[in-house]
């Protein structure tokens, strides 16, 4: 079960086949507070991932990044005070060893093309199975890109779109089937 549906229900999430025991530290960058909760609950349960710190919006996210030096920060788009795209840009300049990993319920090609200018190495739309942004997080931590070959594409085809029809809305074809609500 994602996250957004439902939010009830989390179970410990069984162990990756291949995935790096070393522990990483995680800080959840997020403003509502259902959310933060339910992200913090989820990654307790799962063994060597620590949450360090929560912030609720883009300057409190840059200076728990500073203090806490956590391996990962997962990132939510919209949050006060610049939001993700903000976070992003103040944690890779002050922090750039912490990886970055975008978690939100918007999937639209310019809110992406944003968030990875920002820096961030994974892209996780809201929803995403919960094994799924274990997985990424433990990939950020690692220092691996975690955007799909299928995504790059598409996303390289809504660029193209955008540039041959600047003045016209991009209906982004990334966020097909992906659930742009959450």
């Amino acid at each position: 079960m994602g996250l957004s549906s439902g939010m009830t229900g989390m179970g410990v999430l069984r162990e990756s086949a291949g995935s790096d025991a070393e522990v990483s530290s995680v800080l959840i960058c997020e403003n509502d507070p259902v959310m933060r909760s339910a992200l913090h609950e989820l990654l307790d349960t799962v063994p060597a991932m620590n949450v360090v710190g929560v912030a609720t919006d883009a300057e409190e996210a840059s200076e728990l990044a500073q203090r806490l030096n956590p391996d990962v920060a997962l990132l939510d788009v919209r949050m006060p005070k610049g939001g993700g795209p903000r976070a992003a840009r103040l944690i890779r300049h002050n922090c750039p060893d912490v990886r970055l990993v975008a978690f939100t319920a918007y999937a639209d090609s310019a809110v992406v093309i944003a968030m990875l200018r920002a820096g961030v190495s994974d892209y996780l739309v809201k929803g995403v199975d919960d094994d799924k942004l274990v997985e990424a997080l433990r990939r950020s931590g690692r220092g691996v890109i975690g955007l799909s070959h299928l995504e790059l594409s598409e996303l390289v085809f809504d660029l193209v779109e955008l540039l041959e029809h600047p003045d016209e809305k991009l209906e982004p074809v990334w966020a097909a089937g992906r659930g742009a609500t959450g």
